[in-house]
């Protein structure tokens, strides 16, 4: 017999010993050796490590040091010592020795025969030290460097077990977690309601330049997923504590300015992308009342998107996480297999040799489908839901974020295509502001298996998208108010943060036929821009290059630097730019006083 209690935690992972004797980092809980014949206590393990020792003399100074150890205890050292991790060795005041001057000459000097010019060794140093290294001996966990340990904690279940002679026994479960289980997070996260405005938003500008912005688009989101992975870990390394939320990391890495912005581009989007699904759920409630004759209610302005929120909203606030969780796996599954239908029904009738016609494509035009391009590929919030399930392997966590991101830019090219080849012959389909999805529902091209095969994937992509922001922004709510996301005190405020949650976004969708893509728009040129864009390459160039000192967790995730750091918030800074100048009208107001 099996019992069903089950306890999880997470150990942190110190040492590659393959016993259950997992240490925490010193980062988290240090060890101190006093003067007398000290020795070392690791547990059930000690092992041969390259570990940063720091002796603090008597005066205050310090001083340090990186070697390997060997396996004994360390011997009278004569003062205090505050230990990094886990050694047995000798330990004498010779092995103590300060190379700060050494390697702060040696610095200086590799600098000056880069910037002279002198040989193509201090070329290398000086572009290396400008394109920005971080050196191993800043990082807590070596084992994770030279790969005898691949993860940073491990993921444990306890099972009660009832033996045969009746005794009670714990049984220890690893789970390592999976990066096909992850990557299919990542999937179903991305695939959300975005990926309606994406026809909207591409058809002015053409398939191929469209397909090729989509495609930058998908490089730079999926840098920007790996620096939040990076940032979670540290964090965790940090803390000793896993799971770690969005917004802890944006205020514990930008301080209380720029954490502020952090938090207020969250809401930001959060809250215009449910303007959105309200909108466009409400006006697909609509349209279904409609054609089943029930006019009377679907012609009262705003109770489409009432209802549509009431019924989304009311599951949420009233069933169980896991009976939501169910009811949504089904609601997916239902999204995937009308998105399959769409792509079989649809390319029998789409024109291909027009989609890919010189004469429908405007390149000049993609910089404004980028804001619905970057907001479609949209994932990183549940990036420390990831880091967690992998136990902060940093091979696992890149596959997982490539793969997961990988597939949604295939199927997201595909629809495209689609739909987009089934209107391009239609006069005036490709131009901006005209929804080719609304033309594919009401117009009966393609025939009209494929329009009500359209209606039926955009309410299913509306719902399971509104159930995972409703989640998140509660998180978000519960956070900023300091409020626990379960409990008691969880139920005396659940009204009023689903209120919160709901009735502002609610407010805004009634009676404008044109908000769910204009706050898909908006919320994609300033929320992801700021959010996932400026703010993570900003975070980890504080964090790598703004203390050289630091410790840190885990190597860089994005290779060559500061380049992708400089690269990402720097475009994404002039895209929100050019966007807010568009949007204010600054360019229309230019035009005229220039051509008039």
């Amino acid at each position: 017999m099996k019992s069903t209690s089950v306890i999880r935690t997470s150990i942190i992972l110190y040492n590659a010993c393959e016993s259950s004797a997992f240490l925490k980092p010193a980062s988290t809980r240090p060890l101190h050796f006093h003067t007398k014949s000290s020795s070392l206590e690791s547990g059930n393990a000690i092992t041969k490590r390259s570990l940063i020792l720091r002796a603090a003399d008597d005066d205050g100074t310090s001083m340090s040091s990186s070697r390997p150890f060997g396996t004994s205890s360390p011997q009278n050292i004569g003062r205090d010592l505050t230990v990094r991790g886990v050694a047995s060795s000798p330990l004498k005041e010779e092995d103590l020795t300060d190379n700060s001057v050494e390697a702060e000459k040696d610095g200086k000097e590799g600098t000056a025969r880069g910037k002279d010019g002198e040989g193509v060794g201090g070329i290398a140093t000086f572009l290396k030290e400008k394109i920005g290294t971080v050196d191993e001996s800043r990082l807590a966990f070596p084992e994770i460097v030279s790969g005898e340990v691949p993860r940073m904690f491990s993921n444990i279940s306890y099972k009660d077990m009832v033996e045969e002679d009746g005794k009670l026994s714990k049984l220890a479960i690893h789970d390592s977690g999976s990066v096909i289980s992850a990557a299919a997070l990542v999937a179903g996260t991305t695939i959300g309601a975005g990926v309606l405005a994406l026809p909207t938003a591409t058809a002015p500008a053409g398939f191929l330049p469209s397909s090729a912005a989509l495609i930058v688009a998908w490089f730079y989101m999926t840098i920007s997923g790996l620096l939040i992975a990076e940032l979670s870990i540290n964090r965790m390394g940090e803390t000793g504590k896993v799971g770690v939320g969005l917004l802890d990391i944006y205020k514990t890495y930008l301080g209380d300015g720029l954490g502020k912005l952090g938090s207020g581009a969250y809401f930001f989007l959060h809250y215009a992308i449910m303007v959105a699904y309200l909108s466009q759920g409400g006006a697909n409630i609509g349209a279904f009342l409609s054609s089943v004759g029930v006019e009377s209610i679907a012609g009262v302005q705003g109770l489409d998107q009432l209802l549509f929120a009431g019924t989304v909203g009311g599951l949420v606030y009233l069933a169980s996480p896991s009976v939501v969780e169910k009811i949504n796996n089904l609601l997916v599954v239902g999204v995937v297999g009308t998105f399959f239908g769409i792509i079989g029904l649809g390319a029998g009738s789409a024109d291909f040799g027009a989609l890919v016609a010189m004469e429908n494509q405007h390149a000049e035009l993609v910089v404004n489908a980028f804001p619905i391009l970057f907001l479609s590929m949209v994932f990183q919030n549940i990036v420390p839901t990831v880091v967690t399930q992998l136990e902060a392997d940093r091979r696992k966590i890149t596959e997982a974020l490539i793969l997961g991101t990988g597939m949604p830019l295939i199927m997201f090219l595909a629809w495209n295509a689609i739909i987009l080849g089934n209107v391009v012959s239609m006069p005036g389909a490709l131009q901006d502001g005209v929804s080719p999805i609304a033309l594919l529902q009401n117009e009966g091209i393609g025939g009209e298996a494929l329009g009500n095969l359209v209606g039926v994937f955009s309410e299913l992509a509306v719902t399971t998208s509104l159930i995972g922001f409703i989640y998140g922004l509660i998180d978000g709510l519960t956070d900023v108010a300091n409020l626990p996301t379960k409990g008691p005190d969880f139920e005396k405020w659940k009204p009023a943060l689903f209120a919160g949650t709901l009735v502002p976004p609610l407010l805004l969708s009634f009676g404008n036929p044109d908000i769910f893509y204009n706050a898909l728009d908006y919320g994609g040129a300033f929320g992801v821009s700021t959010l996932f864009l400026v703010l993570p390459p900003i975070m980890v160039w504080k964090l790598r290059y703004g203390e050289e000192n630091r410790s840190l967790s885990v190597p860089p995730m994005v290779p060559f630097g500061k380049i992708p750091l400089g690269s990402l918030w720097k475009a994404a800074g002039t895209l929100i730019i050019e966007q807010g100048a568009e949007k204010l009208g600054v360019f229309e107001f230019l035009q005229k006083i220039f051509l008039e």
